[in-house]
C-alpha cells in the first residue's frame, strides 16, 4: 500500500475466517482429544449406542480443533478418512465420497474462476468503474464503496475482495484528508460489505455451499443457483444499508475534502489504461459462467443441456480459463504463460477449504448414519413448544456470536447435524433453520479474528479494536433482527 506506507497482510489463500492460534490453540491441541475420548467412554444415554458416543467425540474433538485450530484446519478435516472406518459407522467409499461432492467441485470450479479474474486485475477495473461515478459526497462514496465490495464478494472470496478494496479506500481516505475516522469508515464498509456480500450467491462464501450440498444429501433438497440468490439478495438488500448507516454514523466532510477524494478515484481510474485482451476475454468468460448459473433451469430444457449442473458450469467455466488465450504478447514474454491460467495459477488454490468442506461433510454422514442426528433431534423435543421464530432467533443469535472466535465454516458444519434433528424434532421445515444459520455464519463483524475481511483491515493499523467491536456489535444486532424477521415471519 504504497499510498500511506501502511502494508496490509500477505496475499494467502484462506478461508473466510482466521481463528486460533497461540495458547489458545496449545490448549486445544490437548482439551480436543481429552473431550472426545471423554464423550466416547461415557456411559452411553437411553436412546444412543456406543456408536452415536463415539461420533460424538469425534465430532467434538473436531470442533475444538477447528476452532482453536490447533492443527491446521485441512489437517483436521482428514480425520473422518482415517478414524471412521475403524468406528464401522459406514463403508470406507461412504465415509469417503463427500471429499468429491458436487458443492466441492462447485467451489473448486469458483475458485478457479475468481483465480483468473484477480490475475488479470478485472476486479479492480469493476472497482474503479463503480466508484469513479458515485459522486463526491463522503457517504455517497462510503456506499459506492460498500456497494462495489458487496457485488465482488458475490463472485470471489471476500478475502481477495478486501485485499484489493482496502489500498484504495485508505489512498482516497488520505486524499479527502479525513483521518482515521474517514479511513476507519470506509475501510469498515469494505471488510463488512465483503461478507455481506458473500450471502448472495453460492459461491459467494463457503457456508452457502456447505448449506445447499448438506440439505441435498440430507434433505433432499436441492437450491438452484437462482434460487439461493432469490434468498440472498434481498438479505444483503437489507443488510447492507444497516452497515451503511453504522459506519458512516456521525461521519462529516467538507467539501474540498469531498472532491479531493473523488479526484483521487478518477486518477486511479485513468491509471486503468484502456482494457486489456486478458481483462476482456476473461469478463466475457466470466459472464457466460455467471449467466449460465442464473439461467441454468431454462438452459436444461435445450435438447442435450438436460444435464447440466451448476456444478458442471463452474468446472467447465474453470477448464476454459486454461484454454482461451491471453492474447497479450508482453505477458507472455514475461513468463506468464499461453492461456489466461496455467498450473503455476493454479497451485495457490486454496486447497485447504476444499478438504474442509469434504470433511465437513463426511462427519455430517457420520452424525446422521450412526443415529447421533436422531437422537439430538429426540433431546430437542422440548424447543416444539417455542413460537418457530424464537428458535430461529436463538440460533442465529448463537451462530453470529460464535463465528467471532471460531471458523464459520467449522461452526456451520458442526451445526448442521444438530440443525437437522433440531427440524425433525420441532416439525419446522429444515430449510429456515439450515439457510438463516448459513447467512448468520458469515455475520461476524466485532473482532479482527472473526473473518478475513476483519483482519484485512484490522491489519491497516487504522482502526482499534474497540472501534470496529463497538461498530461489529450494532451490525450483529441489526442482522440477528433481519434474518430473524426474514426467516421467521
Amino acid at each position: 500500500m504504497t499510498e500511506t506506507g501502511e502494508t496490509l497482510p500477505p496475499r494467502t489463500p484462506a478461508p473466510s475466517d482466521a481463528s486460533g492460534g497461540g495458547r489458545g490453540a496449545l490448549y486445544g491441541l490437548f482439551l480436543g482429544p481429552a473431550l472426545g475420548l471423554l464423550i466416547a467412554l461415557a456411559p452411553a444415554p437411553d436412546g444412543l449406542d456406543r456408536i452415536g458416543l463415539m461420533v460424538a467425540g469425534l465430532l467434538v474433538l473436531m470442533a475444538v480443533w477447528w476452532a482453536s485450530e490447533a492443527v491446521p484446519i485441512a489437517i483436521t478435516s482428514l480425520l473422518p478418512l482415517a478414524i471412521l472406518p475403524l468406528m464401522e459407522v459406514m463403508p470406507l467409499k461412504a465415509v469417503a465420497a463427500p471429499y468429491a461432492d458436487p458443492t466441492v467441485l462447485l467451489l473448486f470450479g469458483g475458485f478457479i474462476v475468481a483465480l483468473a479474474i484477480e490475475k488479470w486485475n478485472l476486479h479492480r477495473r469493476i472497482a474503479l468503474n463503480v466508484l469513479v461515478v458515485s459522486g463526491a459526497r463522503l457517504k455517497l462514496l462510503a456506499a459506492g464503496f460498500m456497494l462495489t465490495t458487496a457485488l465482488l464478494s458475490m463472485w470471489i472470496s471476500n478475502t481477495a475482495t478486501t485485499l484489493m478494496m482496502a489500498p484504495i479506500a485508505m489512498s482516497v481516505a488520505l486524499a479527502a484528508g479525513g483521518g482515521a475516522r474517514l479511513a476507519g469508515a470506509l475501510l469498515l464498509g469494505v471488510a463488512y460489505s465483503a461478507s455481506i456480500g458473500g450471502l448472495a450467491t453460492p459461491v459467494g462464501t463457503p457456508t452457502n455451499l456447505i448449506a445447499m450440498g448438506w440439505l441435498a444429501e440430507n434433505a433432499d433438497i436441492t437450491l438452484t443457483f437462482r434460487e439461493w440468490m432469490a434468498i440472498g439478495l434481498p438479505i444483503v438488500g437489507l443488510m447492507l444499508p444497516a452497515a451503511w448507516l453504522v459506519v458512516t454514523w456521525g461521519l462529516k466532510s467538507d467539501a474540498a475534502g469531498a472532491r479531493a477524494a473523488h479526484d483521487e478515484i478518477r486518477s486511479q481510474h485513468r491509471g486503468l489504461g484502456p482494457v486489456s485482451r486478458p481483462e476482456a476475454r476473461v469478463a466475457a468468460v466470466f459472464a457466460v459462467i455467471a449467466s449460465a448459473w442464473i439461467f441454468r433451469e431454462q438452459l436444461v430444457k435445450v435438447p442435450g443441456l438436460a444435464g447440466l449442473t451448476d456444478m458442471g458450469i463452474a468446472i467447465l467455466g474453470a477448464v476454459v480459463m486454461f484454454l482461451v488465450p491471453h492474447g497479450d504478447a508482453k505477458a507472455k514474454a514475461a513468463g506468464r504463460g499461453f492461456a489466461l491460467l496455467d498450473w503455476d495459477d493454479g497451485k495457490s488454490i486454496p486447497w485447504d477449504v476444499v478438504l474442509l468442506f469434504g470433511g465437513g461433510l463426511s462427519i455430517a454422514a457420520a452424525v446422521q448414519a450412526s443415529g447421533l442426528a436422531t437422537w439430538l433431534g429426540t433431546s430437542l423435543a422440548g424447543l416444539a413448544v417455542l413460537p418457530p421464530i424464537l428458535v430461529i432467533l436463538i440460533i442465529v443469535t448463537l451462530l453470529i456470536f460464535l463465528t467471532e472466535v471460531m471458523s464459520n465454516v467449522a461452526a456451520m458444519t458442526t451445526f448442521l447435524p444438530v440443525l437437522g434433528a433440531m427440524a425433525a424434532a420441532t416439525g419446522i421445515d429444515v430449510t429456515s433453520l439450515v439457510i438463516p444459520c448459513a447467512m448468520a455464519a458469515s455475520c461476524a463483524f466485532m473482532l479482527p479474528i472473526a473473518t478475513g475481511p476483519n483482519a484485512v483491515v484490522f491489519g491497516t493499523r487504522q482502526l482499534s479494536i474497540a472501534r470496529m467491536a463497538k461498530s461489529g456489535l450494532w451490525l450483529n444486532l441489526a442482522c440477528i433482527a433481519i434474518v430473524t424477521v426474514f426467516f421467521g415471519v
